[in-house]
């Protein structure tokens, strides 16, 4: 008897909790559960000089209350494990969902609608979970939106008499959790939206609710009309695009009556969950950022699947510069333009910008090029001396139209950056503009720290992220805590020496030749220091649609932050072409420290030597060029060192030494190749040289000993 009473109680209980959920589901019209999401592959069939754009995979998501499945569109969609079975991926620059004629849920007055979602990134501009509403810019009101904003909030949208009636939650939903979202409109109610079944947004109408047209479509994930970017900066630079939803959907359900609150509330009861939601993780791409060995590598690095499928690209297209005592790397990624990268061993991002011109719409540089269509990379040595990786772009704007373009000769500006990357993870930036007017204004250098999702520039900077330094050992560092320093940062006088503060062992820093005459700005403007003491900005790297500026207002997307820009004169010019030189890399040093490394190089020691040897120093390589010219075996010669002139870790390129071994004397003493003593062969098309590092100061003078070596 017992037993019965018990099953009877809990018959009584399971009743009770399921009639609200019945009464829920009472005014269903539409129901997408994302558990049996369809993909079907058909052969193309398409003729020589036909136009059209083909397409081979078509996908289909279906609706439960018919079961009449609708287009699933995109590049990339994919279904992954959501709150109840199945979830649809929406890839957030291409997929989303239409639903066509006959097979849109109507809703004549009093609706609902409620979804589970998890945000990989918020959108740039308002965009739709649900959008069943003409375009009101055709001058038409009728039917409604449910969506979300740039800052992440729901917004409900219906057309009343002529006009559009709106709500928006205050609740911003978080990235990477699963959030039951809903909204409700009533004549006798308004308009009501929840999330995680609290009511977050609340208006009451003027007008009842105008449904729409019989012919208008849904789409779910994808704006009705194009938009430029909240946030932007310089609009004549950006285009306006479809905005498109980033990250999952599930159990999306409309209804053709008005949901209680607390049929709101026991539905997200019913499926509550705390299990993180089947979105891959977006990190930065790097190598393993370990000791390894000193090599440049071609590879394909990977972001996340979703962004990895806009890229027609195969094996080999990146390149990562490993070193065998750092865990640090110079990193060549698509996704930033094959821009030189030097990421510390936290991951920690930074580069020295790019050349850049102008034209009517703003910028013509790498970052308006975001697909990468005029960028390349290619390793040019790679032994154990040395890496030399080139990075060739083009200057355009976001249209993809040229600076300084020739119609004469249907060519704009160019540039060839030339990276000489040595053991000691320094290396000379040989920046190449090839132009039709290379003597026109151009910017060639910005200091940039590129946080991925997830960070801020706070979390890689140093609030007194800048110290500059002189030739004569002045140095000074600048803070952005209370305020942004000066625009002119008024010491040291005479800087040449930067190094950036980053929240790392190893920093990046940068040096410029005294007789190039080199001056530098701080980035004072753009700062929204209720934001970021930092400037900050998100349209680039990765974002792939064209914008001359945007506002980053959280660590949803991989950003950027400038802290200054360098100015100097040319190194070499010519009437086509300008170079300009930057030593830079990353240390452990105090920037006092870099003193020395700087004068090696801009003011090298000269070198005594004998009648047979021609010999002089390359700042654009940073090492000593020596030629035979009478056959000999020995090479000896001193480097005449000095506090003013040290040597710090040189380096060396022997013309037409072959592939024989190499010996090496210091003082005397003999080196043994390793890690402090260093050769590779350079093959050219009709001779080998052989480039030499070695590991060893001095401020006093330096005998120095090449011969072939014994086997």
């Amino acid at each position: 008897m017992q037993r019965l009473v018990s099953r009877l109680v809990i018959f009584a209980l399971l009743i009770s909790i399921a009639r609200p959920l019945m009464a829920a589901e009472e005014g269903l019209a539409g129901w997408w559960k994302f558990d049996d999401i369809r993909v079907e592959r058909r052969e193309l069939e398409m003729e020589r000089g036909e136009t059209f754009l083909p397409k081979e995979v078509f996908g289909f998501v279906k609706n439960s209350i018919n079961n009449v499945e609708s287009d699933l569109n995109g590049k990339f969609f994919k279904q992954v494990k959501g709150v109840s079975g199945g979830a649809v991926l929406l890839d957030g620059n291409t997929s989303f969902i239409e639903v066509n004629d006959d097979d849109v849920p109507r809703v004549s007055g009093d609706f609902s609608v409620e979804a589970w979602i998890a945000l990989g990134a918020y959108p740039n501009n308002v965009c739709p979970i649900v959008d069943n509403q003409r375009d009101p810019a055709e001058g038409y009101f009728n039917g409604y939106f449910f969506g979300l904003d740039a800052l992440g909030r729901l917004i409900l949208r219906i057309a009343t008499d002529g006009r559009d009636e709106e709500v928006v939650g205050t609740k911003t939903i978080p990235l990477y959790r699963w959030t039951q979202i809903a909204c409700t409109y009533s004549s006798e109610n308004g308009m009501k939206i929840y999330v995680n079944g609290t009511l977050v947004g609340l208006k009451k109408p003027n007008h009842e609710f105008t449904p729409s047209q019989e012919w208008v479509n849904i789409l779910i994930g994808k704006s009705r009309a194009k938009q430029r970017p909240y946030g932007t900066i310089r609009p004549y630079g950006t285009k306006p695009f479809d905005m498109f939803y980033d990250g999952l959907i599930d159990e999306l359900k409309i209804y053709d009556t008005e949901l209680s609150a607390k049929a709101v509330k026991k539905s997200y009861s019913a499926i509550k969950t705390n299990t993180a939601p089947d979105l891959p993780e977006r990190k930065m791409p790097t190598g393993p950022l370990k000791i390894g060995v000193f090599a440049a590598i071609n590879t394909n690095l990977r972001y996340y699947e979703a962004y990895d499928a806009l890229w027609h690209v195969d094996k080999g297209c990146d390149v990562v510069v490993r070193f065998d005592e750092y865990p640090c790397e110079f990193v060549f990624w698509k996704g930033a333009n094959y821009q030189a990268h030097l990421v510390t061993e936290k991951g920690y991002w930074f580069n020295n910008g790019f050349n850049e011109g102008w034209n009517e719409h703003g910028s013509c540089e790498p970052m308006s090029d975001k697909q990468a269509r005029h960028a390349l990379v290619k390793v040019l040595e790679s032994n154990d001396a040395r890496i030399v990786v080139q990075w060739r772009y083009a200057l355009v704007d976001n249209w993809y139209q040229f600076a300084f373009f020739d119609p004469a000769t249907d060519r704009g500006d160019w540039t060839n950056e030339t990276y000489y990357i040595y053991p000691d993870m320094v290396a000379v930036r040989e920046d190449v503009l090839l132009s039709n007017a290379p003597r026109a204004e151009h910017e060639w250098q910005e200091s940039m720290v590129v946080p991925g999702p997830g960070q801020a520039p706070a979390d890689l900077l140093e609030y007194a992220a800048l110290t500059l330094g002189n030739d004569k050992g002045e140095f000074h560092t600048y803070s952005w805590e209370h305020k942004t320093p000066p625009h002119l940062p008024p010491l040291p006088k005479n800087p040449n020496i930067q190094l950036v503060n980053m929240k790392s062992k190893y920093k990046p820093f940068s040096i410029l030749r005294p007789q190039d005459d080199p001056s530098i700005d701080v980035y004072s403007g753009e700062i929204r220091r209720n934001i970021s003491v930092f400037p900050w900005w998100n349209h680039w790297p990765v974002a792939q649609k064209p914008t001359d500026g945007r506002w980053a207002m959280f660590a949803d997307r991989p950003s950027h932050s400038s802290l200054s820009h360098w100015f100097w004169e040319a190194y070499d010019m010519t009437d086509r072409s300008m170079t300009k030189l930057m030593l830079t890399g990353m240390t452990d040093k105090a920037a006092e420290e870099l003193l020395p490394l700087a004068r090696s190089w801009y003011n090298p020691p000269k070198i005594k030597k004998s009648a047979n040897l021609k010999a002089h120093y390359d700042q654009a390589q940073r090492a000593y060029i020596l030629s035979v010219e009478n056959e000999s075996n020995n090479i000896e010669f001193n480097i005449v060192a000095s506090k003013e002139s040290p040597v710090i870790n040189p380096a060396f390129v022997i013309r037409d030494w072959g592939k024989n071994n190499l010996s090496l004397k210091i003082n005397g003493k003999e080196i043994s190749p390793g890690k402090d003593f260093r050769y590779g062969c350079i093959n050219n098309l009709d001779s080998s040289d052989l480039v030499v590092w070695i590991r060893y100061e001095s401020t006093k003078p330096v005998e120095i000993t090449f011969a072939p070596r014994k086997k």
